[in-house]
């Protein structure tokens, strides 16, 4: 549970791509100042696409991969990385992660609504966003469109002092 919720909220994908996410869909790239990247192939709402995880993204799946070794020795290339000691996915974390915020305090938002799996992808979202990553590079990683991304999270970026700044410049004279 720890790890899928590391890693849902560092890559943005939806709780059903990573409910078929195999160890045979992770890759990595390199970034342009040559930092490793991992990459996955996701298969879900939009059809397949390739998501660039965050930089800590390698160790949680590295962790992932050393349970798994040690509970069965040597894993296959098709076996779901979140999964079950007999190898059968993992359906559903919701349950788990409604223990877990509710023992953390932080079940329910600000707005009252209850935290569920799902809100991970919307906190990658906010928090890359945050950061000033276009709006077209995180849809085309999020496998979403411009308009969703807007619609959602562009209410959220005004608050952003980057966004201040940026909305309220004017050239010295």
């Amino acid at each position: 549970l720890q790890h899928y919720i590391l890693i849902l909220a560092n890559t943005g994908i939806r709780v059903g791509e990573a409910r078929h996410l195999r160890w045979r869909d992770v890759s990595s790239t390199k970034t342009l100042i040559g930092q490793k990247r991992l990459i996955f192939t996701v298969r879900g709402k939009t059809g397949e696409r390739e998501v660039v995880c965050m930089e800590h993204v390698e160790r949680y799946v590295d962790r992932l991969q050393a349970f798994r070794s040690e509970e069965v020795g040597k894993i296959t290339r098709d076996e779901p990385i979140f999964c079950h000691p007999d190898g059968e996915p993992i359906g559903s974390f919701k349950k788990g992660f409604e223990q877990a915020l509710d023992a953390a305090g932080v079940l329910y938002g600000s707005d009252g609504k209850k935290r569920v799996p799902y809100s991970l992808r919307h906190t990658y979202a906010t928090m890359r966003i945050s950061e000033g990553v276009s709006v077209f590079q995180l849809a085309a990683n999020m496998g979403t469109s411009v308009e969703m991304i807007e619609n959602f999270y562009g209410k959220k970026r005004m608050r952003d002092p980057k966004m201040a700044t940026e909305v309220t410049k004017f050239r010295e004279r």
